[in-house]
């Protein structure tokens, strides 16, 4: 049994002590937030869970396979429908009643044609707005599994806290690593805590700094993907029935949660809504460029509003060449987070690598 500590208690270090755990490790878990979850987080508001933007998962990825295990609730989950799903200047996805449209665009999307402005549109969901996303959640969405969290992200974490806490994981919120290395964590208290494996999953911000001495190579080269978004609760349904409208010309995706999960059970829409970064574009213009994009495609929202959460700056990703989640496994570090190298993106990536590197405890082991 070896000593772990994870540093960070988001989606990525949740994951990576539950199988650390299920190993047979003494895990602890640190994390200098006061809330648990990472960017996997959700605040609710008169019942309704508000995130930070759309968060898309696969139905049989690894998020979803790692809540099963923990929990005997079925996660809620919300598909994505393709004849509900509108992209600009082209419309449904699969359009019902055009039985000829509907052959060509379902032709042109299984063979990945980026050259058209369906497939282009469908792309720019799946990878939100990264270039190079993995195939798997685009091919996912034509297939109805690329689903969005019906009962928020506190769910989702509360469910893998709930577990480390029945097995006797500590976690400790509000603990600040400020630096690391073979068989030791140092804390922003002064005090020093001796490990065997310390597993790093926070967010590439931070594991930047924390790791920048250790690198044998040369450090990895990844750059993060900003954004902002509107997550506004209304009593009107702008989009109608509409999943959601892709309007990659203006880098804007916007989702009705309220139509994707009608288990929400809610009368008027909840539209989540992000705009990617452009270069050179400020933080105050891109949200201003969100701000009317709403307003072309859901008119009069404003007037309608419940509640709304507007993000002017958030991280959505981080883009490069990732490193793997073992890099450093001969300097007892392992890596998690969806910056680490996985076939998957966002927490779908997130999850995966949480658990690469908790079931590999050993091999950072002396």
């Amino acid at each position: 049994m070896a000593r772990v500590t994870v540093i960070g208690a988001g989606l990525s270090g949740l994951t990576a002590a539950l199988y650390a755990t299920t190993a047979g490790h003494h895990v602890v878990i640190l994390d200098r937030g006061e809330h648990l979850g990472g960017r996997g987080t959700s605040e609710s508001l008169d019942g309704i869970p508000f995130g930070f933007g759309p968060h898309l998962l696969q139905s049989n990825g690894p998020l979803a396979k790692v809540t099963k295990k923990v929990s005997r609730l079925k996660m809620v989950l919300g598909r994505l429908r393709m004849d509900r799903l509108h992209v600009t200047g082209v419309g449904p996805l699969r359009p019902r009643g055009n039985v000829k449209q509907a052959s060509v665009l379902r032709r042109l999307l299984k063979a990945n044609d980026r050259t058209h402005p369906a497939v282009s549109g469908a792309r720019f969901l799946s990878d939100m707005g990264a270039s190079d996303g993995p195939i798997s959640r685009f091919q996912a969405l034509q297939k109805g599994n690329l689903c969005v969290v019906g009962e928020g992200w506190s769910g989702v974490v509360g469910r893998m806290a709930s577990a480390l806490d029945e097995v006797g994981v500590l976690i400790e919120a509000g603990c600040d690593v400020v630096s690391i290395e073979h068989g030791t964590v140092h804390l922003a208290d002064k005090r020093e805590l001796e490990t065997d494996v310390i597993i790093v999953a926070c967010g590439w911000k931070r594991a930047k700094k924390l790791l920048s001495p250790h690198w044998s190579e040369e450090e990895p080269n990844l750059q993060p993907m900003l954004a902002s978004t509107v997550d506004a609760a209304l009593t009107s349904r702008p989009l109608s029935q509409r999943h959601g409208i892709i309007d990659e010309e203006s880098g804007v995706v916007i989702l009705d949660y309220a139509n994707i999960q009608p288990r929400m059970k809610l009368e008027g829409a909840f539209l989540s809504s992000v705009a990617f970064e452009r270069e050179g574009e400020s933080h105050e213009t891109r949200l201003q460029r969100l701000n009317e994009a709403l307003d072309h495609h859901a008119p009069g929202w404003r007037r309608h509003l419940i509640n709304e959460r507007q993000q002017r700056t958030i991280t959505i990703q981080t883009v490069g060449e990732k490193p793997a989640f073992d890099d450093l496994s001969d300097k007892g570090m392992l890596l998690a987070g969806e910056w680490v190298a996985s076939n998957h993106a966002l927490a779908d990536a997130a999850a995966q690598t949480g658990k690469d590197a908790g079931q590999h405890v050993s091999s950072a082991l002396d």
